[in-house]
């Protein structure tokens, strides 16, 4: 192979990935996250709100890492499937494996520099519901 196709390669395969990046509005970066427990027909869960701040890398943003469940529960050691992002919006599902498991369905809304979004979960056998509802802001740059 020459090395101009070399060249021409390279160059597609970069332009490729910007165009995949820029498809999303939300960019990468450190980010300040507030997150807060709701359950029906509660009043207070006495959980949270918490914040806590993260690095949202371009590879968070493509695989879903950056919108999942932050609280402290179960159904966060399970996948996230049928993933997508848009320039305004990410949505997802959890599932987990097994009879009577959780299951989750996720959707953000996404500008530049933050995000806010609801996880509505099922607890599976245990005919509880709750959500965790996240607010994220972008700092700057990851450290």
């Amino acid at each position: 192979m020459s090395t101009l196709r070399i060249a021409l390669v390279l160059v597609a395969w970069c332009t490729f990935d910007v165009a995949v990046a820029g498809e999303t509005a939300l960019q990468p970066g450190l980010y300040e996250v507030t997150f807060t427990l709701e359950m029906p027909n509660v009043i207070a869960t006495g959980i949270g709100p918490g914040t806590l701040r993260r690095c949202v890398t371009a590879d968070d943003l493509r695989t879903g890492n950056a919108f999942g469940v932050l609280g402290d529960n179960p159904i966060r050691a399970c996948p996230l499937k049928d993933y997508d992002i848009s320039t305004d919006r990410a949505q997802y599902r959890i599932e987990c494996a097994g009879p009577n498991t959780p299951f989750a369905t996720g959707v953000f809304d996404l500008t530049a520099t933050s995000y806010r979004g609801v996880i509505s979960m099922n607890m599976g056998g245990k005919n509880m519901t709750m959500s965790e509802r996240q607010r994220g802001r972008r700092l700057g740059a990851c450290p």
